[in-house]
């Protein structure tokens, strides 16, 4: 082993020590709640631990954020233990130990940090002193300044409600075509006695495999304008299928549309070819989960369908869809949030931000951190992202929920009375 490795191995092990101290103490800390929780003085004396314990962090340099966290964290464990475990379920605690210390070190501090700047003026100028004494101005008398901030104009000219505007149309084009697309394809690939399916499916999975750095690069040089692929294929189509009527030359291909262009300095053609790109990037994704689920589905309720007399429209509209439902929600969902938060396709083909006119939110985002160095203003525009994405996940979650049986109203009986039946009538004739 060479010598230059040792102090590599060194941190490793020193990382691994403290990674282990921290879990036995999780688990100590966790078992003494579980044997003092009933106490009477339980409480109290959780309170000035965690009081303490913030004195403590602050007094050693800490900043006020840090502090805080210190002090309400065995705060909310003490009345978490006291009325919601009283003393239950102490050996899924045990096991989920490990997961919530992760969850608090990895996800909750630093979102709570990121939260506490939000609120404080913290860019290229103030960076400096937040360096080197902890903390930054606030942004604004409240600290609010940041959030009213997001919904003005962005500093690349582009306002708040048109980079909306924008990122809600490019979901919704990704995530339409992506379910289509890939339920067409599902539906495809489902077919009984289909030869070389296994072939199929390898291909039509591959842009799902390609690492999508190499993919969107690829696509990228494919629309340059001058030697790109794209205007190149519109050229030779439109001079192969070109025809004259009356000495005017009749391009079909620019009749519906498909036309040269200048792909990157022209902002709505470069959002098209960010959504091609993305949608091709995204199909085999719905159609693994389209696939799956479809060849979950009974043969035998089909072929009940075909002996009732079900038309393939029919039995596709009432019994594949709604079989589907439990899976493309779901995965139509995740697909929708992962469109709304894609940085890579936006940023890679618009060559790292240097092409404007296509941004949505993430992207204007990150220009705000690593461009204009904005950290506190990016903090607090995270946040109204992330309210955004709450409540559109919400609004879906309504549209597509299932009605429960209570919720169902029941539909008025109808006042027609039903006809006698004549005294002659033979029922014991009737047709069934």
């Amino acid at each position: 082993m060479n010598l230059s490795t040792m102090p590599a191995i060194l941190e490793l092990l020193k990382l691994g020590g403290i990674l282990l101290l921290l879990l036995g103490a999780a688990f100590g800390y966790m078992l003494i709640n579980y044997k003092v929780w009933s106490f009477k003085l339980y409480l109290p004396i959780k309170i000035l631990f965690g009081i303490s314990l913030g004195v403590f962090f602050r007094a050693a340099g800490a900043s006020w954020m840090t502090a805080g966290f210190a002090t309400t964290l065995p705060i909310l464990v003490a009345l978490y233990f006291r009325y919601r475990l009283k003393g239950r379920y102490v050996a899924a605690a045990y096991f989920l130990a490990p997961a919530a210390l992760g969850i608090a070190l990895l996800f909750l501090y630093p979102l709570l940090y990121e939260f506490y700047l939000s609120f404080h003026d913290l860019s290229l100028k103030t960076f400096s002193g937040w360096i080197q004494q902890g903390e930054a101005p606030l942004a604004g008398p409240l600290g609010l300044d940041n959030y009213f901030e997001v919904f003005r104009d962005r500093a690349t000219g582009q306002s708040f409600v048109v980079v909306l505007g924008r990122t809600i149309l490019w979901t919704l084009v990704n995530v339409v075509f992506h379910v289509g697309l890939g339920l067409g394809l599902a539906l495809c690939l489902n077919t009984p006695g289909m030869r070389g399916m296994g072939i199929y499916r390898a291909i039509l999975t591959l842009p799902w495999v390609i690492p999508q750095l190499i993919a969107v690069l690829v696509w990228r040089s494919d629309f340059n304008e001058s030697v790109g692929f794209i205007n190149q294929f519109i050229n030779v189509t439109n001079q192969l299928v070109s025809f004259e009527i009356g000495g005017r030359l009749i391009e079909p291909l620019t009749w519906v549309g498909f036309q040269t262009r200048s792909w990157f300095t022209d902002p709505s053609a470069l959002f098209t070819a960010a959504c091609i790109v993305n949608i091709w990037l995204g199909i085999p994704f719905m159609m693994i989960n389209s696939l799956g689920a479809l060849q979950s589905i009974p043969k035998s309720v089909y072929e009940a369908a075909a002996i009732d007399g079900a038309r393939t429209l029919s039995r596709f509209r009432h019994i594949t869809l709604p079989l589907l439902k439990p899976v493309l929600v779901p995965a139509s969902l995740l697909g929708a949030i992962w469109t709304f938060n894609n940085l890579n396709v936006i940023y890679l083909m618009t060559d790292q931000g240097r092409y404007e006119g296509a941004d949505i939110l993430v992207t204007d985002l990150y220009k705000q951190s690593f461009t204009y160095y904005r950290y506190g203003f990016a903090a607090a525009y995270s946040f109204v992202i992330f309210a955004i994405l709450c409540f559109l996940t919400w609004l879906q979650l309504r549209l597509t929920a299932d009605k429960k049986p209570e919720e169902i109203k029941p539909q008025p009986k109808s006042r027609t009375k039903e006809a006698p039946l004549a005294s002659s009538t033979n029922l014991s004739s009737s047709r069934i």
